[in-house]
């Protein structure tokens, strides 16, 4: 499979802490995608938010993983503002949650198939039939969970034999487009190590999308959305698991934005 379509996209990218940020609006990233099923050429899409900022930070591998997709979203207002701060041309949140919904609906009116892989074991079939209800004539190929590296007592990688398998039960089921939904930066490691293996020309992470799905197609409230909340619903959801995220590391976040902004200054 050629690399034409990401190619192109990944040329439009801006530096952000040394990441490349796509700015893209929703309709562009939506014919993005078109655009790679039907030329059947690779196309990467991934999420930048202030947590996998600060991790990219201290991980060289991790970084350079982030930067040979091909499309790279702002997840979260700290990145929008953040990219805003910097002088680029940020359009809006565009995380899972915001731009999926499109995607789907984009894809149930082509015929584009989905592969779900990611979450807990059941999480995935979950989100299939949470997908299945919404968007009925939505193609889905197939799931698959990831927690194998759990189930093998390897806990946050996956050996050979797990790759293979995963790539093996992917490429039967052939599907447009693959959502590979596990912990940074294990998503990032198994995209670019597997993304030339996988048939499906669109490859997209999501983090703890799958979970969301499993609930509900929109999972943040309309009104928190609005008033730019979605943080903070995170945080009640899960407090013990987010509230650094959400303190310290953000603050360490908003530090390495104010660093670059100051040397970019004349």
């Amino acid at each position: 499979m050629d690399a034409r379509v990401g190619e192109r996209y990944r040329a439009l990218k801006h530096d952000y802490l040394g990441i490349g940020l796509s700015c893209l609006s929703d309709a562009e990233v939506l014919r993005s995608i078109e655009e790679a099923i039907e030329a059947r050429s690779r196309l990467v899409i991934s999420f930048l938010n202030p947590d996998y900022a600060l991790r990219a930070h201290r991980s060289a591998e991790l970084k350079h993983n982030m930067n040979t997709f091909d499309i790279m979203l702002a997840d979260g207002w700290g990145v929008v503002l953040g990219g805003r701060f910097l002088g680029l041309p940020v359009p809006d949140r565009q995380g899972n949650d915001d731009i999926g919904p499109a995607i789907f609906e984009t894809c149930e009116r082509r015929g584009y198939s989905q592969f779900l892989f990611g979450s807990a074991p059941g999480v995935a079939d979950k989100a299939a039939s949470t997908l299945t209800a919404d968007y009925p004539s939505l193609p889905i190929s197939g799931t698959l969970h990831g927690y194998w590296d759990v189930e093998r007592g390897h806990p946050g990688r996956y050996n050979d034999a797990d790759h293979d398998m995963m790539v093996q039960r992917i490429n039967e089921a052939n599907p447009d487009v693959l959502w590979v939904c596990v912990p940074t930066p294990l998503q990032q490691d198994w995209v670019a190590r597997n993304a030339v293996r996988v048939n499906a020309p669109v490859i997209i992470t999501g983090g703890s999308y799958i979970d969301h799905l499993s609930e509900s197609v929109y999972w943040f409230p309309s009104w928190m959305l609005k008033l730019r909340l979605g943080w903070l619903y995170r945080l009640y959801r899960e407090p013990r698991r987010l509230w650094r995220r959400y303190s310290i590391e953000l603050a360490q976040y908003w530090l390495i934005v104010a660093g670059q902004r100051l040397r970019r200054r004349p």
